[in-house]
C-alpha cells in the first residue's frame, strides 16, 4: 500500500502526518497519483492487473456489490469471463442455494452472502456444495456479534468468512486480533445510500481505506467509485480490491427486465427492499437507501474493462507493471478544488 504524499521539490510526507490536511477528511476527489520519473512501461499492455484475493485469483481486481438488482448468475458468468468476481446477495436461502447449484455445477465462483440469523445453518448449507467464501453481509460490521459470528463460522467451517462495513483502525484491527483476514470497508458512500443523511455515520472513503489496510487485512473498498480514476486510487491505496454496484446499474447482466428503456436499481437498505423482504419500517428501523430506474447500458463489460483501462493508465503513468509495485511506487498529492475543476474537460461549447 501507498500512504506516500508528496509535498513540494521531491519531499515526501507520510499520511497519517499530512501538513494542513486532517487524514481522516480523505476521499478519491481529495487527491491525484503524481506521474513518476524515468519509468520503464513502454505500454499500457505491460501491466498485469491479477491479485490473490483470499482463495481466489482473479485477472482483474473488480467485484460486483451484493444487491438484488446488480448481481445474480448472469453478472456471476460474466465476471467470471472477465476475470473479476460476483458478491450474491442476501435473497430467499432457497433461491440463493439453486443459483449456487448452477453455479457450482459450471465452475463459476461467487461469493455468497449471509445474515446473522441463521447465520451458521445459511453457511454449512454453502459449504456442503464446495463454496470458498462467504460475506457476513451486515451494515454496521463494528458489532461484537458479528466478529464473534464471523470467527465461529470460519473455525468450525473451515472457508474463508469476509465481514464488514467498516471504516476506520480500531475496528480493523479487532477483526485481526479475532482472526479474520478479509474486511468490506466502506460507509455511506454508495450511490444507492442515504445512511449519512439518515444517521449522520460515515467516513470519507480513502481515509477509511488508509485506516483499514493499516490494520494488515486485506480489504475491499466498498462505495465512492464513480469513475477509473477512484478506482485506481483504492488500489494505489492498498486495497485488495474495489466493488462495485451502482456503476453497474442498468446494464444487460444485472437482474430485472427492462421497461421503456429503463431498469430499476436499489440498495439494499431502501425502502422497496425492505418491504419485498419482510423488514418493518418505523420507529427502530428507517430506510437508508432509494430506489430509482436508470437508463439501459447494454453489456457491462465495457463498463469493466473501462475500469481496467483506467488502472492500467495510472500503473503507466508511476511505472509499476503489477499491483504490487503499483502500491509500492504510487505517490498521492492533496488536489485544491480548483485543482480538481481544473482536471475534468473544460472547453467552452457553442
Amino acid at each position: 500500500m501507498s500512504l506516500h504524499f508528496y509535498q513540494s521539490l521531491g519531499k515526501i510526507e507520510v499520511w497519517p502526518k499530512l501538513g494542513h490536511v486532517h487524514p481522516a477528511s480523505l476521499t478519491y476527489d481529495d487527491v491525484l497519483l503524481v506521474p513518476q520519473a524515468m519509468t520503464k512501461i513502454d505500454s499500457r499492455k505491460e501491466t498485469d492487473l491479477s491479485v490473490k484475493f483470499g482463495p481466489f485469483i482473479l485477472q482483474k481486481p473488480i467485484v460486483t456489490a451484493p444487491m438484488d438488482t446488480i448481481s445474480g448468475e448472469r453478472m456471476a458468468r460474466l465476471m467470471h469471463r472477465l476475470g473479476g468476481l460476483t458478491f450474491m446477495p442476501r435473497v430467499f436461502p432457497d433461491e440463493a442455494l439453486v443459483a449456487c447449484k448452477r453455479l457450482q455445477k459450471d465452475g463459476i465462483d461467487a461469493v455468497y452472502s449471509i445474515g446473522l440469523k441463521n447465520a451458521m445453518q445459511n453457511a454449512t448449507a454453502f459449504k456442503k456444495l464446495g463454496v470458498k467464501a462467504l460475506l457476513l453481509d451486515v451494515a454496521h460490521g463494528g458489532m461484537k456479534k458479528i466478529t464473534e459470528t464471523a470467527i465461529k463460522i470460519q473455525d468450525k467451517l473451515k472457508i474463508t468468512v469476509i465481514a464488514g462495513n467498516i471504516v476506520s483502525f480500531d475496528q480493523a484491527m479487532s477483526y485481526k486480533q479475532a482472526g479474520l483476514k478479509i474486511a468490506r470497508v466502506g460507509v455511506g458512500g454508495g450511490g444507492m445510500c442515504i445512511t449519512r443523511l439518515v444517521a449522520g455515520s460515515g467516513f470519507p472513503q480513502l481515509s477509511a481505506v488508509f485506516e483499514t489496510v493499516s490494520s494488515g487485512l486485506e480489504i475491499i473498498a466498498d462505495a465512492g467509485i464513480r469513475k477509473p480514476a477512484d478506482f485506481a486510487k483504492a488500489i494505489a491505496a492498498g486495497a485488495k480490491v474495489i466493488m462495485i454496484g451502482s456503476m453497474l446499474a442498468g446494464t444487460e447482466e444485472t437482474p430485472g427486465e427492462v421497461e421503456a428503456g429503463v431498469k430499476k436499481v436499489r440498495g439494499q437498505a431502501s425502502e422497496e427492499y425492505m418491504k419485498d423482504n419482510g423488514f418493518k419500517l418505523g420507529e427502530f428501523r428507517s430506510a437508508e437507501g432509494i430506489m430509482t430506474t436508470v437508463p439501459y447500458k447494454g453489456s457491462a463489460e465495457w463498463i469493466i474493462n473501462d475500469l481496467a483501462g483506467g488502472l492500467r493508465s495510472a500503473m503507466s503513468y508511476t511505472g509499476a507493471k503489477n499491483i504490487k509495485e503499483f502500491q509500492a511506487k504510487a505517490q498521492f498529492t492533496i488536489a485544491s478544488q480548483a485543482a480538481q475543476s481544473e482536471g475534468v474537460a473544460h472547453i467552452n461549447k457553442k
